[in-house]
């Protein structure tokens, strides 16, 4: 298996696929340009890339063309939270346009990296995570066997590709030869729409984005022939209206920025694909679900590689070796300099009538930082009473932390559906504001 990111590009390129109708390769198409503005602002072999405010085509084309330089790209949304080493690297952004770097071009161990992507930030900031270019293989063979991905397939990935799950789905989807539409979720019609021709043979989805396909009113008789949705819980009542509207059940995925997608079923989280291996839980049983991978997980930028993978979500595996997710394993949080268990506060305020969601922060208070208070915030699908959540907070043992609770009907969650933390210190802050 090739850790050379000049094959990897090579690959992509020998596969002839289209991304929106147009050729990802071919004289002076996109992966040209690309690599000629990346070549005039002197990338070298090495150099980190970062790509950012780029259409999906050409996202796709300057990530080839990053890699035909033997350079790694950086793929983000913006350039919010990056660290200091990296802030300075060359940038290509809209219209292609190559900003030369003007500080640190490189970062070490990415001797083997096919790509760079922040973490989601649902449990803390983002942070850069390497994906090593055998790890791209390994997942990409795992959607290949799993969707049955042929060169004849066209596969619809409205996700965002800056996200690991979209970029993950794309990039496998054109070393199989598939050409990719990129119609976005804010055209709900038009995405319903080109799946009711039956062109599309797989669709990539979050259960958000599932959630504005099921509304759509039906405009042929065309089906997918599977529909995947990844980057968080599937509830049974949205399987069930996707199938009623489109014919198909949402098969499920499961993965992380470090690792790519690794599981692949039917319910819950699915099973592991081919080059991931189980170390934790036992079938039958409730633990940790720690990963042994058959070629090494980079992990985020300056940690060491490992083929035993920790992925700190809690997890039950059924007898059928099917695994289902339970819920995340969160550290200790520390308060005003004290250790406190998030799992004695979470408990109680999820067992409330209606909750669906309960996230914790601890914030320093504007006026006076060095003082720290805890906050709850809980997502809840139906009104709580007051007197329930005292009852909730009165049974919290001694030591922990009475948290300041803020019900709202739906956390506020990012393009892909996972929890956007910034906006919801905003929204905590904003209620603050409100209460005074």
């Amino acid at each position: 298996m090739t850790d050379d990111r000049g094959a990897l590009a090579a690959l992509v390129l020998s596969a002839g696929s289209r991304v929106d109708g147009r050729p990802v390769g071919g004289a002076d198409g996109l992966v040209d340009r690309a690599r000629a503005a990346l070549d005039g602002a002197g990338v070298r072999p090495g150099d980190v890339v970062l790509l950012t405010d780029l259409e999906p085509g050409a996202l796709v084309a300057a990530t080839v063309a990053a890699w035909q330089l033997d350079a790694v790209p950086l793929v983000a949304p913006n350039d919010r939270n990056l660290p200091a080493g990296l802030r300075g690297t060359c940038r290509l952004r809209h219209g292609l346009e190559a900003v030369p770097a003007t500080g640190a071009r490189t970062a070490p161990g990415l001797e083997r990296t096919a790509v760079l992507m922040p973490t989601s930030g649902s449990t803390g900031t983002p942070k850069p995570a390497r994906r090593g270019v055998a790890g791209v293989l390994v997942e990409a063979a795992g959607y290949q066997g799993y969707l049955g991905l042929t060169a004849a397939d066209l596969v619809a990935v409205p996700v965002p590709l800056t996200h690991s799950y979209g970029w993950g789905v794309a990039m496998s989807a054109l070393l199989a030869g598939c050409d990719l539409d990129t119609t976005p979720p804010t055209r709900p019609m038009a995405l319903a729409g080109l799946l009711d021709t039956g062109t599309v043979a797989v669709v990539a989805l979050t259960a958000g984005i599932a959630r504005l396909l099921v509304d759509t009113r039906r405009t042929g008789e065309g089906r997918v022939r599977a529909a995947l949705a990844g980057a968080g819980p599937v509830p049974d009542a949205l399987d069930a209206a996707f199938r009623g509207r489109f014919g198909r059940p949402l098969e499920r995925g499961y993965g992380s920025t470090e690792t790519g997608g690794v599981f692949l079923g039917p319910r819950g989280i699915g099973r592991p694909i081919d080059g991931i291996t189980v170390s934790s839980p036992p079938a039958g049983e409730r633990g940790e679900l720690v990963l042994a991978t058959r070629v090494p997980v980079e992990g985020l930028l300056g940690g060491e590689p490992t083929r035993l993978w920790r992925t700190g979500d809690l997890v039950e595996r059924d007898a059928d070796g099917i695994f289902h997710h339970v819920r995340r394993l969160g550290p200790a949080l520390r308060v005003n300099g004290r250790w406190v268990d998030p799992d004695e506060v979470t408990r109680g305020l999820g067992a409330l009538p209606g909750v669906t969601e309960v996230h914790l922060l601890v914030l320093g208070r504007e006026r006076t930082p060095g003082i720290e208070d805890l906050h709850a915030v809980v997502e809840t699908s139906a009104a709580v009473p007051a007197a329930a959540v005292e009852d909730r907070l009165s049974a919290l043992p001694a030591g922990v932390p009475r948290p300041r609770v803020l019900l709202c009907p739906s956390v506020p969650r990012n393009a892909v559906g996972k929890l956007d933390r910034d906006a919801l210190i905003a929204l905590v802050r904003q209620e603050e504001h409100r209460a005074k």
